[in-house]
């Protein structure tokens, strides 16, 4: 008995785990409203039928830890419910472990991201591919760590420190191109990559430290050429984590670098490199010193693709260069101006032939950098726009022109496409590029701007590419007082473009009086009738007046009225009238309409007249009251 019962416990004990498992691994199956992250401009939601998180608003998401109440969506993050990630346009920085642990197979990241955070994207074991766009400046420690799944990476040429276990154990990780950019690699930043076979530096002269254990335990990377005046830490490559070096690791190294002292301690075998490698677009950086100003420096271009191409130098530092292929010296270039003592080569090229660029200083130290490009460009696009008020323009003439200026377009992007097919993206910067300037080509006196949308360019030598400028309103306010006939408004025009609008009314406080004009029937003023008179003028305020043609008539006043009314058939009339602060319906005035010769009597003369000159104009019918007046 006590046996069925132990294991009737036992049973119910399983049952109950794994009904607690179950629990524990249910999916998200309800919608999440678009959500505030903590006080920040950011927010999330989740589509549960296509499993969708979507990230959006303005600025950085904030960093977070790794717990149910400071991830949003901590309790649902690696159960499956999270097959997809979209972080939208207008997040610039993904804070700490914003997506520790979330199991989507794919991660969409915006053009507007700067910054990503330490283990922000690490243990997001499903991830096959990261897209890291151009901009980001900075990742933190850790941020791609156990990405287990992914099997590529493109790291931009912005980002300048690869930092401590950045992609540490992503097991599947095939080969990485770390960017001219990258000035420092952290240590064990690709420890434990296992299937790693390829790791190539755009430039191999900018680099300056690789840290300890960095390439670590990476068996399959057989080969690493390591940047001539990079650092190296302890056990940094070659070898397992034992220490133990691996039998088909081999390097290529430059002469006078601190690694041949590693590969000669590890035992690992290297070949010595003469020249340092070009590669198109890279900036590959130098220095002359006081014990090397005598010297010259060996760099080397193979091009992919035949064509014109430039390589020239930037820097503070007096340069000559010679450029010469395996038949001899094929051209020599000296200052590009009087202002500017780099050089540029300018040479039709032949694709597959190496070509050597012997750089040597004129008695002058200092920093440099040596870039190649194609000659020809097809075109450039331009990501950035610029916003100003009207009133933020200076009146040149006729015309009011916006100050564009080079402080305003650090963060443009330019979409560089040149004719051999190579592209590149680059910052704006007011230089010399690529054996032309880059500047803003500014039109607005041939093409002023007006409030909306407008079209600035950015020009790398005579090719320009168009940036949107857009102006707002900017109004001045003119105060129309009230009168006695209209209500007092503000009119608001826009300085730049005259777009107006009214506001700020204010009600006139005059009052109405009005009134009728009539025929009077008999001498006594009798009009019973009311025949509508519209046959006089009257004048107040010292302004005239008019009865319209049924006889009404009306005036604004601030004060008492004395109306005089000029009757054109008869005798004027005057009319005071008192003003309370309350419109005024006066009633019918009458007006005796037959003395049409102003003679104060009523005769055969004026029925002449009337036969005359009136008849037409008044009707037949008008005379038939003139008798009570004879």
């Amino acid at each position: 008995m006590k046996k069925a019962i132990s294991i009737i416990l036992s049973v119910l004990m399983i049952i109950t785990s794994f009904s607690f498992c179950i629990t524990a691994l249910a999916f998200k199956t309800a919608d999440v409203e678009r959500t505030q992250i903590g006080t920040s401009d950011t927010y999330y939601e989740f589509d549960a039928e296509t499993k969708t998180l979507t990230l959006s608003g303005s600025g950085a998401i904030p960093n977070m830890l790794n717990d149910d109440t400071s991830q949003p969506w901590g309790t649902w993050r690696s159960d499956g419910s999270i097959e997809k990630v979209v972080i939208e346009e207008g997040i610039t920085g993904i804070g700490n472990y914003v997506l520790f642990y979330v199991s989507a197979k794919e991660i969409q990241l915006p053009s507007t991201l700067k910054t990503i955070g330490s283990y922000a994207f690490a243990e997001t074991t499903k991830v096959q591919s990261i897209k890291i766009p151009f901009g980001v400046k900075s990742i933190g420690v850790s941020a791609f760590e156990n990405c287990i799944s992914m099997t590529e990476v493109d790291i931009p040429d912005t980002v300048t420190i690869i930092a401590k276990n950045t992609f540490k154990q992503c097991y599947k990780l095939e080969n990485v191109v770390i960017p001219h950019s990258v000035t420092s690699i952290g240590n064990y930043a690709f420890h434990r990559c296992s299937v790693l076979s390829s790791v190539k530096f755009e430039s191999l002269s900018t680099l300056e430290k690789i840290g300890s254990y960095a390439f670590q335990n990476c068996p399959m990377l057989t080969e690493l050429t390591v940047p001539a005046y990079a650092t190296v830490g302890k056990l940094f490559y070659g070898v397992n984590d034992s220490g133990t070096k691996y039998a088909d690791a081999s390097m290529k190294l430059f002469s006078g670098s601190q690694a041949i002292a590693y590969a000669k301690t590890k035992g690992i075998p290297f070949t010595l490199l003469d020249e340092i490698p070009l590669e198109l677009g890279a900036v590959n950086n130098d220095e002359f010193v006081d014990d090397t100003v005598s010297n010259s420096v060996d760099y080397s271009f193979t091009p992919e693709t035949s064509g014109v191409y430039n390589i020239y130098s930037t820097g503070e530092v007096d340069l000559t260069a010679v450029l010469s292929d395996e038949n001899g010296k094929l051209l020599e270039s000296d200052d590009i101006s009087k202002d500017n003592l780099n050089f540029c080569l300018t040479y039709d090229m032949e694709a597959g032939r190496k070509y050597v660029i012997t750089v040597s200083s004129v008695r002058s130290v200092g920093e440099y950098s040596i870039i190649v490009y194609p000659d020809e460009i097809e075109s450039v696009q331009t990501k950035g726009s610029l916003a100003f008020n009207a009133v933020d323009s200076a009146v040149e003439g006729d015309k009011r022109i916006f100050d564009i200026n080079d402080d305003m377009l650090n963060d443009f992007i330019l979409d560089i496409n040149f004719a051999v097919g190579f592209s590149d993206k680059i910052y704006y910067e007011n230089k010399y590029f690529d054996n032309r300037m880059i500047e803003i080509a500014d039109k607005q006196r041939e093409e002023p701007f007006t409030c909306g949308d407008n079209i600035s360019y950015i020009a790398i030598g005579d090719v320009e590419s168009p940036f949107g400028v857009f102006i707002e309103h900017s109004y001045e306010e003119e105060v129309i007082p009230y009168t006695v006939d209209d209500d007092g408004y503000s009119v608001f025009t826009c300085i730049l473009c005259n777009d107006n609008y009214k506001d700020n009314f204010v009600p006139t406080p005059a009052v109405t009086v009005s009134g009728k004009a009539v025929l009077m029937e008999k001498p006594d003023g009798t009009h019973s009738d009311d025949i509508p008179y519209p046959y006089a003028t009257f004048f107040a305020n010292e302004r005239t007046y008019f009865i319209d043609e049924n006889g009404n008539w009306s005036v604004n006043t601030f004060d008492d009225l004395d109306l005089v009314f000029e009757n054109e058939n008869g005798t004027n009339v005057s009319v005071h009238i008192d003003v309370d602060g309350e419109d005024v319906e006066f009633g019918e005035v009458a007006f005796e309409g037959y003395d049409f010769n102003r003679d104060k009597r009523v005769n055969a003369k004026d029925f002449a007249i009337f036969l005359k000159q009136k008849k037409k104009k008044l009707g037949e019918d008008y005379w038939k009251y003139a008798y009570n007046f004879f």
